[in-house]
């Protein structure tokens, strides 16, 4: 009988790149944030809570001022 494989979360996979991969994901979750500012900015003056952002090929869905998945952009 072969074992199952185990699942690894998301969650685990960040804390791998953070601490195994070297990667500074507060620099990372800055960046991000600094890169949509303008976009963000918008939305909330049009009082918008979930709106979708496209700039450099992604889709930032965003709800409550919060970032909360991150898509390719179709091809077209």
């Amino acid at each position: 009988m072969s074992p199952h494989p185990i699942n690894v979360s998301n969650h685990a996979l960040l804390r791998i790149l953070e601490h195994a991969g070297d990667v500074d994901v507060e620099a990372l979750r800055r960046a991000v944030a600094l890169s949509i500012g303008r976009a963000v900015a918008a939305a909330e003056a049009i009082e918008q809570n979930e709106y979708k952002i496209v700039a450099g090929g992604l889709v930032y869905i965003v709800a409550n001022h919060c970032v909360v998945t991150v898509q390719r952009e179709p091809k077209r």
